[in-house]
């Protein structure tokens, strides 16, 4: 087994009193792809949240058990969330370039976490950056321009930079290719397989195709259950819960 990222112990999360998170425990391992699958609604999407407490902006949600980063409690009154979010990256559904340059869409994290000393930091930070998203050779003679006049594609790419700017230790994908074309689509999986060789990387999908390509390990959840959780080889060929057969050959969702 990998050295495990996160460790989530009987997990629970309410929006208010629905109870939309039950009784999570999952281990998650270090420079993998892990996918959470499920139909809509399930909670994977809520559970993935709660790992870089963005819940925490909900007023009526609230989260009970524990969650582990390295050992650390990420709900200990002790943690600051944004250090907390510089550490663990976020990239969302839809593309949400800030309206600014690309180069400072980019900047932005580094320079209030602190990251760069000065300007020949920060250009290294961003070149590096824009290289691991795989965008750099498309956008390096236009870096003032709007990251807003970019392709779908590439504003989502120019957010996993962004992310991966503030140099975190695991990426949360939350379906980050469901607002994108084919193309733009199998560009962003080739990223996502090989930044697992320097992140952890958690992805909410919901394309089982996109699961099976990507991942090392998947999360099943359905009504707010973790159903199974093993090897993506092993969940899509021989799952042992009758509901994650079910979902994989689409009798539910």
């Amino acid at each position: 087994m990998k050295d495990i990222k996160f460790s989530a112990r009987n997990v629970q999360v309410y929006y208010g009193t629905t109870h939309a998170i039950k009784d999570v425990n999952v281990d998650i391992a270090d420079k993998t792809v892990t996918a959470f699958i499920g139909p809509s609604g399930c909670g994977k999407s809520t559970f993935l949240r709660s790992l870089n407490r963005m819940n925490d902006t909900i007023d009526i949600c609230r989260v009970e058990g524990d969650i582990l980063l390295d050992g650390e409690d990420i709900y200990d009154k002790r943690v600051d969330p944004v250090q907390l979010r510089a550490k663990v990256g976020m990239v969302f559904q839809k593309p949400n370039p800030f309206p600014k340059s690309i180069y400072d869409n980019i900047a932005y994290g580094p320079r209030i976490h602190g990251l760069a000393k000065n300007k020949t930091d920060l250009d290294e930070i961003v070149e590096s950056s824009l290289k691991r998203a795989a965008l750099w050779n498309e956008v390096k003679d236009r870096l003032d321009a709007p990251g807003t006049g970019l392709s779908g594609g590439q504003q989502q790419r120019l957010c996993i930079a962004r992310a991966v700017a503030t140099q975190p230790e695991v990426l949360l994908m939350d379906e980050p290719c469901s607002a994108l074309d084919p193309i733009a689509t199998a560009q962003v999986e080739e990223l996502i397989d090989e930044l697992r060789s320097n992140f952890s990387v958690v992805i909410v999908t919901h394309s089982m195709q996109q699961a099976a390509r990507v991942s090392q390990k998947t999360a099943f959840f359905h009504l707010g259950n973790l159903v199974e959780y093993g090897e993506t080889g092993q969940i899509f060929t021989n799952p042992v819960d009758p509901r994650t057969e079910s979902y994989i050959s689409g009798r539910i969702g």
